[in-house]
């Protein structure tokens, strides 16, 4: 029997067969209602996450630093009653970094990378936030669904970036953004599909109708995100949300945490009896 959409569980037909990771021959899913593509059971995943950050993502740095721009525009101009956020799959840390740089509390969330950059800023277990950012994650969900209302339950706006399904694309040799080589990109979103996803969870999907997306209870401006698709008018409408750097706050509160560590590990040795280096 034929999978289901993932997204509206509609029929699907055969889309294309691709080598994946050069070696794993992967059908390929179009939901004929909705459009979404995906990839029928990926098995090779934990195989594709060995390391968490694709070689093959040379964009990787130029995309943070648009993104940043982009949400210090959206929370400047559409967004401004958010307070606290979340980088969901937030990877080195990058963005989170950039965002706090920028003035704005934002807090890591990852599965699969180290936190190399906002250590210290991870999410609370528990927590909850006023926007969470998903920024090159759809894309990788084979439970596309359970794991958006999972973000949703953590905040009421959500800000993705994920490129769509191009109108007119005959097949999978067609589009650079299925990535075989990587193994990681397995779902592929059109513009009904995402709005499938915001119907369910009772948002308004607001598009530039190529990369950058907002679910939220209110629409913000497409026109807006249409302009932000450009990086050089991000970063000029980056202004409108740049606050003060939280970077010199966060250097105290590490510190304080640290020199509140280190009192708990001399007490420690104090009671056992041993060098504070032997109980690290």
């Amino acid at each position: 029997m034929n999978p289901r959409c993932k997204i509206c569980e509609a029929a699907t037909r055969h889309f294309g067969q691709q080598l994946v990771l050069m070696r794993h021959l992967a059908e390929y899913r179009q939901c004929e209602a909705c459009g979404y593509v995906f990839i029928v059971e990926p098995h090779w995943l934990e195989e594709a996450y060995s390391t968490a950050i694709a070689a093959l993502d040379t964009g990787i740095v130029t995309r943070n630093l648009w993104l940043a721009d982009a949400t210090s525009a959206l929370l400047g101009l559409s967004l401004r009653h958010v307070r606290r956020s979340l980088d969901y799959g937030g990877g080195s840390g990058l963005l989170v970094r950039l965002m706090r740089d920028r003035g704005h509390d934002f807090h890591w969330h990852d599965a699969y990378s180290p936190n190399l950059l906002a250590g210290g800023f991870e999410s609370d277990a528990g927590a909850t936030y006023d926007m969470l950012t998903a920024f090159e994650l759809v894309e990788h969900l084979d439970e596309p669904v359970a794991t958006i209302d999972a973000m949703h339950a953590l905040a009421p706006v959500l800000v993705v970036s994920t490129e769509l399904l191009p109108a007119g694309i005959r097949g999978v040799d067609d589009w650079w953004y299925f990535a075989p080589e990587s193994g990681q990109h397995i779902g592929f979103f059109t513009p009904r599909s995402l709005a499938i996803l915001a119907e369910r969870l009772g948002l308004t999907l607001s598009s530039n109708l190529r990369n950058l997306h907002v679910l939220a209870p209110r629409p913000v401006s497409e026109g807006l995100l249409r302009v932000l698709r450009k990086p050089s008018r991000a970063r000029w409408l980056a202004r409108a949300g740049i606050r003060r750097s939280l970077a010199h706050q966060d250097a105290d509160v590490l510190q304080r945490r640290l020199r509140s560590h280190g009192a708990g590990l001399a007490k420690t040795a104090q009671d056992t009896g041993q060098a504070p280096r032997d109980v690290l």
